[in-house]
């Protein structure tokens, strides 16, 4: 496309969606594009999507459709999918809206400049391969949304076969980034002020380059001079081992914030989706966990309604609660996928079954969190700034562990740290007020 034309591109999904928009944003402007304000003002559109579940493919296809009337009013506007509903529709998306121009595949983006410069004289442009190399890329090019915090990408597809999920259909199999590659872009970012790092993966702590792995990836990151905190998503219970559980008691810099998914109390359930672990293998590794690092906070997620989930089964999944005690937790109803083994199975659970069942799971969850978080009460901790509070304070930002904090200060610039006195707790963050410590005292960085 030409020079100082503009784009626009709006995201759906994960943390990892998030981080391939600012990797094609980073490739466009290479080229001499600009950000536009919006999807009106721009000459090239771009959908970067997610399919995990049914609803967010029906998004996508929703915005589609609003997209058509700009691209009657304006034939030069380009417009074009990116990303997971991209690999799981294909050719699909060019039938169902002929104003598409481009479907590129999440292992494919590095493709989208090149299919740029055919796109006007060549229409419906696709590319879908699973590029071993789509883990390398050149991380100076990256256009970042956020001066103190990154994104990096360490491992990307999924070799497991979870009989429900379609992202080893979307995202291929698992390649692990090399361990040179991920440190250089590390040292690189806290050169220029990256205060905060989040490793991100379908399954991150499988992780492997020679004979390291992801304990060691810790290890290593953790040891580069001026990194403030080290996150990481999404971590599989099958690759949690005790040498990760040993990283983060002994690496500072790894906060105390674990996201395990279980997605069901039930070993029937379980087994029919294909975890390859049990209901006991889980709670004994959040349990190491726990012994290791008092202070973690945990969350999960959890499907209910899969196909043939009995009462019973449900049962033992509220149950998993009550030995979990999520600090925060992400539940859905099942949601049938193509590519994968449960659409084909026959005892799919009824909607209003499902949906009876997510409400009971969610209020149990909400009065764990309650109680939960009233233990913050009175504490101190030290909060990066992310900006204004859309809850009628001042500011809000996140301790070491992830909680949201929303508190009273002078303004403050985000990515600042202050240290927050808790006043008030609620279901999913709590409230307080900037202090200033004593000389030799500290705040608590995690929980």
């Amino acid at each position: 496309m030409p020079v100082g034309q503009r784009y626009h591109i709006e995201t759906w999904g994960c943390q990892m969606n998030a981080h391939e928009t600012e990797r094609v944003s980073g490739l466009l402007e290479a080229q001499g594009l600009r950000r536009a304000d919006g999807a009106r003002d721009a000459d090239l559109i771009l959908l970067n999507t997610c399919a995990v579940r049914e609803g967010a493919t029906g998004k996508v296809l929703t915005r589609l459709g609003e997209l058509r009337s700009l691209k009657e009013s304006d034939p030069h506007k380009v417009i074009g999918v990116l990303g997971c509903v991209a690999q799981e529709r294909g050719a699909e998306l060019f039938r169902r809206a002929p104003h598409v121009d481009l479907v590129v595949g999440p292992r494919a983006l590095a493709s989208v400049p090149r299919l740029l410069e055919q796109v006007r004289t060549t229409r419906h442009l696709m590319d879908l391969e699973h590029y071993t190399e789509s883990v390398l890329y050149g991380h100076e090019q990256i256009r970042r949304q956020d001066s103190r915090k990154a994104y990096l990408t360490v491992i990307e597809g999924c070799s497991k076969a979870c009989s429900y999920c379609i992202v080893p259909f979307t995202r291929g199999r698992e390649v692990s980034r090399p361990f040179a590659n991920i440190l250089s872009e590390v040292r690189y970012l806290v050169e220029r002020g990256t205060l905060e790092v989040e490793l991100l993966g379908q399954n991150v702590n499988a992780w492997r380059d020679g004979g390291r792995d992801f304990a060691d990836l810790l290890r290593e990151i953790g040891a580069v001079a001026g990194l403030r905190r080290i996150r990481f998503v999404t971590s599989h219970p099958l690759h949690f081992s005790q040498r990760i559980i040993e990283a983060m008691r002994d690496c500072k810099q790894v906060c105390n914030y674990l996201h395990l998914p279980p997605q069901s109390g039930s070993d029937r359930v379980l087994r029919r989706m294909k975890r390859g672990y049990t209901r006991r293998h889980y709670l004994a590794c959040i349990g190491a966990l726990r012994q290791a690092v008092p202070d973690v906070r945990l969350s999960g997620d959890i499907i209910v309604g899969f196909p043939g989930e009995t009462d019973e089964d449900f049962e033992a999944t509220l149950d998993l609660l009550e030995g979990a005690r999520f600090d925060s937790l992400f539940s859905f109803r099942y949601s049938p996928r193509p590519h994968t083994t449960a659409t084909e199975f026959t005892d799919q659970v009824p909607r209003a079954v499902q949906d009876g069942r997510l409400a009971r799971l969610q209020e149990r969850q909400r009065q764990i969190q309650e109680v939960a978080n009233r233990r913050h009460l009175g504490q101190i901790y030290e909060v990066r700034v992310e900006g204004p509070s859309p809850k009628g304070h001042t500011l809000c930002g996140r301790t070491a562990h992830g909680l949201m904090v929303h508190f009273e200060a002078p303004r403050e610039s985000p990515d600042s740290f202050v240290n927050v006195q808790v006043t008030r707790t609620g279901i999913h963050s709590v409230s307080g007020e900037r202090v200033e410590l004593s000389p030799g005292t500290s705040p608590i960085t995690a929980l």
